[in-house]
């Protein structure tokens, strides 16, 4: 019922929204990215007129595939031909498709090769949660940290597996998990593995954005053991706040987290090469440090919001010069 509900409620909203747009005739409309069927079919009403005569359209394709985590078999993806005609629908609706990497340009064009433009914008920094400049990474305790909401994807089982391992090369180890559980996520079954290993504190629930700053400023280092992946702000996260991170080779991760540079990649799901890359960082404060300040020059350099908004502004200048050009071939 509450499903029911809430779909409703979601289809009312977009025809709300298709008025207000109506009467507001905006010269851009830019979208947060393709869910469902629905999004697909207002999207295309939206592209229905002459391409003079209506709003430039932009979708931000955080994951091109329908993701959904599926908890009766795992899979993050949604393999469902509805779906994969209604992404193809929006895509080809649209003047352009914005993704945040490179590996997500090429996933989205190999399973749709008809669409138009796809513009590459990195994620931008996170800024916004700092208050003073960063602290050094190699300044801390052997502490890691895993941040952001807890979701079966993100390898959280893997960090425990590994973080065992951890602790017997390294007992002074700690391990800080922070964020919401998810509704897949089996919070007792954390709670139970993270007594058992020793040395990890879990805390549960929605951190505001006052205690980001210290959840970063007291980790060596930042876990991201994603087993499916296209983008991290918490990558960026951890760029921002002068950290390196441990993450996996998925998606558009290695992008960011250049190994040996500004952190370490292992393969997803190996928890034995995921343990040997954080104790290296944890063994070693000055690497850790170096690691950590690359990161954030890396950021302030490709992914300032300056950059991103400059970027975003050249997606609506090309979109609107072949709108517009398409328009006068038309024209009488």
């Amino acid at each position: 019922m509450r499903r029911l509900v809430r779909a409703g409620r979601y289809h009312l909203a977009w025809l709300v929204l298709l008025r207000r747009l109506a009467r507001s005739r905006p010269d851009v409309v830019q979208f947060s990215g393709v869910r469902f069927p629905v999004d697909a079919v207002a999207t295309a009403w939206l592209s229905r007129r002459r391409r003079g005569g209506r709003p430039l359209l932009v979708t931000i394709a955080h994951s091109p595939l329908p993701f959904n985590e599926q908890r009766a078999n795992g899979e993050v993806l949604q393999q469902s031909a509805v779906l994969k005609a209604a992404f193809g629908l929006a895509y080809r609706s649209v003047d352009s498709i914005v993704v945040l990497g490179e590996q997500s340009a090429t996933d989205l064009t190999a399973a749709w090769p008809e669409v138009g433009e796809v513009a590459v914008i990195p994620h931008g920094d996170e800024g916004v949660f700092l208050t003073d400049a960063p602290g050094g990474a190699g300044e801390t305790g052997p502490v890691v940290l895993f941040f952001g909401t807890m979701q079966a994807y993100k390898g959280l089982d893997v960090l425990l597996e590994a973080f065992a391992l951890v602790r017997e090369r390294r007992p002074d180890a700690r391990l800080v998990i922070a964020g919401a559980p998810s509704g897949d996520t089996d919070l007792a079954a954390i709670q139970r593995t993270a007594e058992r290993t020793g040395g990890v504190e879990v805390r549960a629930g929605y951190v505001p954005m006052s205690d980001v700053p210290d959840l970063f400023g007291q980790a060596r280092v930042v876990a991201a053991p994603y087993l499916y992946a296209n983008a991290s702000g918490v990558v960026e996260l951890a760029r921002t706040f002068s950290r390196p991170a441990v993450g996996t080779t998925v998606g558009d991760l290695p992008a960011v987290i250049e190994a040996g540079e500004t952190g370490l990649l292992v393969p997803p799901g190996d928890a034995a090469a995921l343990a040997a890359a954080l104790v290296r960082l944890l063994d070693d404060p000055a690497e850790a440090q170096r690691m950590g300040e690359a990161a954030r020059a890396r950021s302030a350099e490709g992914a300032s919001w300056a950059d991103v908004a400059e970027l975003t502004e050249a997606v609506y200048d090309r979109a609107l010069a072949a709108r517009d050009a398409d328009a006068r071939e038309v024209a009488p």
